[in-house]
């Protein structure tokens, strides 16, 4: 029986001297497994953590990927060029098997199965995809499930020559030019995600969704999706793990140029939907942007109340 991760609320206990910016970078590293989070001590900063655990050649970091990637996987190298394809964003089936030097498509098919079962990684679907039709979507995605495992193979493992000569200033000084980047396409939208899901347990949205996912397809990506299928409501929102606040120019990207885009995939093309929308901001909004927002009604959330949503 596999067991879950904890929740995000859970690295407040691990690390009450954290922010919660600091503990989001963290969560984007470690995910929710005990074990791992054990090792941080937030007497350090987040630099001094990785270099002291996660570039170590021996402890768990090293130890448990080394025993996935024997000890469970034959053939380890092609899944190690998988999941390196994976981790560095390449999400399709075609750019999955491309990128791993596979010379034809179907040649992917049993080590992204293997991995699916493992749960090393999951395949993912836009939430504007029918129930009947999620199986045999072309607009299907591939991302590794383990949050440590996308760091790993994004950051550890490309870079085996520099943890080698002991270069981890160096090495860290690549990782934190691209943290940030790493934190909001991954980590920040999944929180963003469970935001919503939390709200919706507790009757605080403006409908009760089936589904609570993202959307992509047709030249646009919306970072969060919710969609009630019977009463025709969809939820859009986005996502900024930016360093200034967010703009009128963001809310206005979505409500006037993403949404049309989007109906165009609901059925009837979006005719007799109602839509609502949503922004998370870690630095907050412009007062422009406040303003905007409220001429849709839509919700509006910066990282503190993100972060209070998910602690409750």
């Amino acid at each position: 029986m596999r067991v879950a991760a904890l929740p995000f609320r859970a690295l407040k206990q691990f690390y009450p001297n954290y922010n919660a910016e600091q503990r989001v970078a963290v969560w984007a590293m470690l995910g929710g497994v005990p074990a791992y989070l054990e090792q941080f001590k937030d007497s350090r900063t987040i630099s001094e953590n990785v270099k002291r655990h996660i570039f170590r050649a021996t402890g768990i970091f090293s130890t448990d990927t080394e025993n996935l990637l024997h000890e469970s996987l034959r053939e380890p190298q092609n899944y190690v060029a998988v999941l390196l394809a994976i981790a560095a964003g390449h999400h399709r089936i075609a750019d999955i098997a491309s990128t791993a030097g596979f010379q034809q498509l179907k040649q992917a098919d049993p080590y992204l199965a293997r991995l699916r079962d493992l749960g090393i990684i999951r395949r993912k679907v836009p939430v504007t995809v029918p129930k009947t039709e999620r199986a045999t979507s072309r607009l299907g995605r591939y991302v590794l499930a383990d949050h440590y495992l996308r760091f790993y193979f994004r950051y550890i493992w490309p870079h085996q020559d520099m943890l080698e000569q002991r270069l981890y200033d160096p090495l860290w000084e690549v990782i934190s030019e691209q943290l940030r980047a790493f934190i909001g396409q991954t980590a920040f939208e999944e929180l963003c995600q469970e935001w919503v899901l939390a709200q919706a347990r507790r009757g605080r949205l403006p409908f009760t969704p089936e589904r609570v996912g993202a959307h992509w397809g047709k030249g646009v990506q919306v970072d969060v999706a919710a969609v009630n299928w019977r009463k025709r409501q969809l939820l859009l929102a986005e996502c900024k793990w930016g360093v200034d606040a967010v703009g009128r120019d963001v809310v206005r990207e979505l409500v006037e140029r993403k949404m049309p885009i989007v109906l165009t995939a609901l059925p009837d093309d979006g005719r007799g939907w109602e839509i609502h929308y949503a922004f998370f901001a870690r630095k907050g909004f412009t007062d422009a942007a406040l303003a905007e927002g409220q001429k849709y009604s839509a919700l509006l959330v910066d990282l503190a109340a993100l972060d209070d949503g998910l602690s409750a």
